[in-house]
């Protein structure tokens, strides 16, 4: 048991490396922060946990390797960054206490707690730490050169699919083509495993239409410097049109991904405003995590949540007044409702629902 647990270790450890992450902030840094008056989290437990995230190059291992970083830094728990496929691809693993905390789609809570879509079993064991930022997905892309300008266009066309390591992304797709009256019956799957081997066969032109996600991330825009890229409106809709979307669209988008919304969108290979869709993201643990442990990280967060802004782009929204997360989709980790408590943030609303989401976690 020993033996795969340095082996485990000694694999996270080789994937901070890869991202110029120095070793530093994972042992040895405390006198120095101390020196430094930086303000430590409470807890004496400390200790090493993982945090599972998508590959190296994709938004979520950005903003997990920023939370590692600010937590490493500024209390006695020390965070090791694990890319995988996707949340997909770590979830099971986290129910089963083998790494100990990840970030993913909120949505995706629900899915894996659930036992929905992707996920074949139920996931009782997910706890949320906080909230994250809202995210814009640009969903299907194409290349410029490649004549197809709507999303009716792609009817017919080569749709790179599957994404096994993150359930959101062909429900984005169904929404996206039911907008415009299609389904992934009216386009030819190909499958792909994750995001980044997508965005390969859409650079190489094996398939007309790829994921991306945040368009200000540095992969999509190599690849747009590569190939050029174009996202399309939700809906054929144009930019000035979004606030006259029905309620009923919003409900069938809504029932595909809980939580998705639209908004109009310009940065990065993004050029001018389109409609594309936004969701919220949150760090869950699993609650084998100790309650000590989850304490920590989420008071390092709360009270040193400016140092997360400068590390990635979505993080410079990552706030007390957004972490706390009102309307949760799985339970708090009792580490969380304590240091909540503390704070005088905890409401008979939340005690209510942490109620109703513990019992079904027993069912």
């Amino acid at each position: 048991m020993a033996t795969l647990f340095n082996n485990k270790v000694k694999k996270m450890l080789v994937g901070m490396a890869s991202l110029g992450l120095s070793l530093a902030l994972l042992s040895g840094c405390g006198n120095e922060e101390k020196a430094s008056g930086k303000e430590k989290a409470g807890g004496s437990e400390g200790g090493v946990v993982s945090i599972g995230t998508h590959p190296v190059g994709i938004a979520y291992h950005s903003a997990g390797a920023g939370i590692a970083k600010v937590v490493s830094e500024n209390s006695s728990v020390k965070m090791i960054v694990s890319p995988f496929a996707g949340s997909s691809a770590w979830m099971s693993l986290l129910n089963k206490g083998e790494i100990e905390t990840g970030i993913t789609a909120k949505p995706g809570t629900q899915w894996a707690f659930n036992g929905e879509h992707d996920y074949k079993e139920k996931n009782k064991n997910v706890r949320l730490l906080v909230k994250g930022n809202d995210i814009v997905a640009s969903g299907l892309t194409v290349r410029e050169d490649s004549g197809i300008k709507n999303l009716k266009d792609l009817k017919g066309k080569r749709i790179a699919s599957g994404y096994s390591g993150d359930s959101i992304i062909p429900l984005i797709f169904e929404a996206q083509l039911k907008s415009v009256g299609l389904s992934l019956d009216d386009v030819k799957v190909v499958p792909v495993a994750d995001v980044g081997q997508g965005l390969s066969a859409l650079r190489e032109n094996r398939v007309d239409a790829a994921f991306t996600g945040t368009p200000t991330v540095a992969s999509f825009l190599e690849a747009d410097n590569a190939v050029g890229l174009r996202a399309f409106n939700f809906g054929g809709m144009s930019a000035d049109e979004i606030d006259k979307v029905s309620g009923e669209t919003i409900k069938e988008m809504q029932s595909l991904v809980p939580g998705i919304e639209l908004t109009v969108y310009k940065g990065g290979f993004v050029k001018e405003d389109t409609v594309l869709v936004k969701y919220p993201i949150a760090l869950v643990a699993s609650a084998d995590l100790s309650d000590d442990q989850a304490y920590e990280i989420v008071k390092t967060l709360w009270k040193n949540h400016k140092e997360l802004h400068p590390i990635f782009g979505w993080l410079e929204t990552w706030t007390p007044k957004t972490m706390l997360d009102k309307d949760p989709l799985v339970p708090y980790h009792p580490g969380v409702v304590r240091f909540l408590k503390e704070e005088g943030v905890w409401t008979d609303e939340l005690e209510q629902k942490q109620k109703e989401l513990l019992e079904k976690a027993k069912q």
